[in-house]
């Protein structure tokens, strides 16, 4: 088994080198870190060049012209990346702010010995501020996040517990991801990880908390961030029509689409493979209404059903696919 990294960066200076040495230190230690940089502007770049000639795990550089976003950056990676990967291999996914503890290598590939492939592996982690100081033991308190709780198929329609940077993937799965279609049409790539690996049974929780999850002014989607009522009523309903285009996108992707049976254990809610799934903005918005008011953990999280009623009256963007 060959170990890969993929990390892709974006304006990432002040944190990267940390993050690069977190991860050269462990033991056992990774083949190979793939870092995608997308036109940082900041440094970043000559931080990574320097880095490239330091020891440790080698760096594979790959400068990318544009910044389309966490989710479209991985899937490019990713897409990049599958073709040069056996079956059997592991990559471990990674950001650039983050610091990986020591043992999570160690942990992680314990956990993958115990399985078949293909695998999906995530981990708990500790939540930190900008200065590493702790904000949160654990990222799975039960409001909002919980597992496996959160990991049943209806919930991961509407929420996604897992964080990215904790995966860990074996190369038949990330195959798998490279082609699944209508990638632009997701909110997060870690959120098409658990969606795609749930399906296929091979989504598993390690239940350690094997990174510091950092938290500062530019993560995009911070797991402590303070929003005002009015930025989470816009919010809401951002990503309420984010998960609709989404869940319809994942039903057109349904067999007869581009995904295999899924196993017989999966549950997949039915209604996905109906015709009318990946076309219906209306209906596939009551479904995933319903989703949310039923297995909401949390009144905020059956909130989201509120946002998804509102779709369902609203005409689809233009120029959206129906």
């Amino acid at each position: 088994m060959t170990l890969h990294v993929l990390l892709c960066s974006h304006n990432g200076a002040r944190f990267i080198a940390e993050q690069i040495a977190s991860i050269r230190s462990q033991v056992p230690g990774v083949d190979v870190i793939h870092v995608f940089d997308h036109a940082s502007h900041d440094g970043t770049r000559a931080v990574l060049e320097q880095l490239a000639s330091q020891p440790g795990a080698p760096l594979e550089l790959h400068w990318q012209g544009d910044a389309p976003g966490p989710a479209l950056s991985f899937f490019r990676a990713i897409g990049h990346l599958a073709p040069h990967v056996d079956a059997a291999d592991g990559i471990f996914l990674a950001d650039q702010d983050d610091v990986w503890l020591p043992g999570k290598v160690a942990a992680m590939l314990e956990a993958a010995a115990a399985r078949t492939r293909p695998w999906a592996l995530f981990h708990d982690v500790q939540v930190v501020d900008e200065a590493l100081a702790p904000l949160q033991p654990s990222f799975y308190t039960g409001n909002p996040y919980a597992v496996p709780r959160d990991l049943d198929p209806r919930r991961l329609l509407v929420t996604n517990p897992v964080v990215g940077h904790t995966l860990l993937l074996s190369g038949d799965l990330l195959a798998q991801l490279a082609r699944l279609p209508e990638q632009e049409a997701y909110v997060m790539h870690d959120w098409a990880v658990a969606l795609v690996a749930q399906r296929m049974q091979c989504l598993a929780y390690v239940p350690q908390g094997l990174s510091l999850y950092r938290q500062h002014g530019a993560n995009l989607l911070g797991a402590s961030r303070q929003r005002s009522l009015g930025e989470q009523l816009r919010r809401g309903m951002r990503l309420a029509e984010r998960v609709l285009v989404q869940a319809m996108a994942w039903a057109r992707a349904q067999p007869g689409g581009a995904l295999p049976a899924a196993a017989p254990a999966a549950q997949v809610p039915g209604w996905l493979a109906q015709p009318w799934a990946g076309r219906s903005r209306a209906r596939v918005a009551l479904q995933l209404a319903w989703h949310a008011v039923v297995s909401g953990p949390t009144p905020r999280r059956r909130a989201m059903g509120l946002f998804l009623l509102l779709q369902a009256l609203r005409p689809a963007p233009q120029g959206s696919r129906p």
